[in-house]
């Protein structure tokens, strides 16, 4: 079965993104959910398991990533919160 959000190989990322990208990938299960009868509503990642996680890995500048992260996770949001 095809998925519906399957990847496309000719996804280009710039390198200023790559490090939040990784990041957003790395909190890949630390989504904030609210489970309601048939379906599940998606409210966003916990920030506090993305600290963590960017101060695991060391990031320098946490501000920039933070801001980096927000804007996927809102693209994501409008993604996942369709179906």
């Amino acid at each position: 079965m095809k998925s519906s959000y399957a990847r496309n190989n000719d996804t280009q990322l710039w390198p200023e993104h790559r490090e939040a990208y990784e990041i957003f990938g790395a909190c890949a299960t630390q989504w904030r959910v609210i489970a309601g009868v048939g379906n599940a509503i998606h409210q966003g990642i916990d920030y506090t398991a993305l600290e963590s996680v960017m101060r695991m890995r060391g990031v320098e500048d946490t501000a920039a990533r933070f801001e980096q992260i927000r804007h996927i996770e809102a693209g994501a949001l409008g993604v996942i919160n369709k179906r």
